[in-house]
């Protein structure tokens, strides 16, 4: 069970105990103060008509402070929820991640990025034309056995054996779960598996591992990009470039995400920075479809 959880739970039975004990001393006082057939409706309705008449009558028996006291224990629940709730949202949801990465949900998702995969295809042809984005080197690991096995799959921008790199991936985050590195590198087994949600779940970690992990920022912007979700691309491509403005790359990456925005003057702009700096595929591209001088 969550922290947070337990922390509430524990709190919220002591708030119980407490509330119980009041509402018996209130019971006992409405016996004595109100007469029997107070009492026997304070019992019958569970303490809501004893928790009126108490404030009716805490001036005159002297209940001011009890009453209080209760009406602060009815309320704390709210108080508890309040402070309390938003983490438990956020732990619960890393639970959920947790389940996910070890299995629980990767054959659903997996039917999902499929038919993701086919609307894509009918949606929107001209993808399938545009020049490979690629997906940056893979960066170093460390001196890890499993890592290394994972490495040496990596040829020519992307692994000669995915769902064997994947495997190998799986191993190594099992022995060293801090390592932002195999994350990404995780990822990029996903994303040539073509499993975007998964890859960009990994990113997302390696992210969170280490914010200035640029290659991430770029990887992730090649998942949504396939997802048609332009503009988170956009923004991961941008975060990119903020971080290092000379990864030719994901000026070129950007500039895809332009044209399919019919932003085509930016698209432009992007292609030609990117040949500026070494990887002129984009531009090349561009200018054979009459699209920049």
């Amino acid at each position: 069970m969550p922290t947070t959880t337990l922390i509430i739970t524990g709190v919220m039975s002591i708030i119980q105990i407490l509330g119980l004990i009041i509402l018996l001393v209130m019971l006992v006082k409405q016996f004595k103060h109100g007469g029997v057939l107070h009492g026997l409706i304070g019992l019958i309705t569970c303490g809501f008509y004893t928790f009126i008449w108490g404030w009716i009558k805490h001036k005159t028996f002297d209940l001011t402070k009890i009453m209080i006291f209760w009406t602060i224990l009815i309320v704390s629940p709210i108080v508890v929820f309040g402070v309390f709730g938003m983490a438990m949202v956020n732990e619960m949801m890393t639970l959920m991640t947790t389940l996910s990465e070890e299995g629980g949900f990767d054959k659903m998702m997996e039917g999902f990025d499929k038919k993701s995969s086919n609307l894509k295809s009918r949606k929107i042809k001209n993808i399938a034309k545009l020049p490979k984005k690629g997906s940056d080197k893979a960066p170093l690991a460390k001196d890890v056995d499993w890592s290394q096995k994972a490495m040496a799959l990596w040829k020519n921008g992307k692994y000669s054996d995915a769902n064997k790199a994947l495997e190998y991936w799986n191993n190594a985050i099992q022995t060293n779960h801090k390592s932002a590195e195999a994350y990404n590198n995780r990822g990029l087994a996903y994303y040539e598996l073509k499993l975007y949600r998964q890859a960009i779940k990994d990113y997302s970690q390696a992210i969170r591992m280490k914010s200035d992990y640029s290659v991430a920022y770029n990887n992730r912007g090649n998942a949504y990009y396939e997802m048609l979700k332009f503009e988170l691309a956009e923004a991961d491509f941008e975060k990119c470039i903020q971080l290092n403005p000379k990864y030719a790359p994901a000026f070129r990456n950007r500039g895809l995400v332009a044209f399919q925005m019919d932003k085509k003057v930016q698209a432009c702009v992007d292609f030609n920075e990117a040949c500026d700096l070494g990887d002129c595929e984009g531009l090349e591209w561009a200018k054979k479809n009459g699209l920049c001088k």
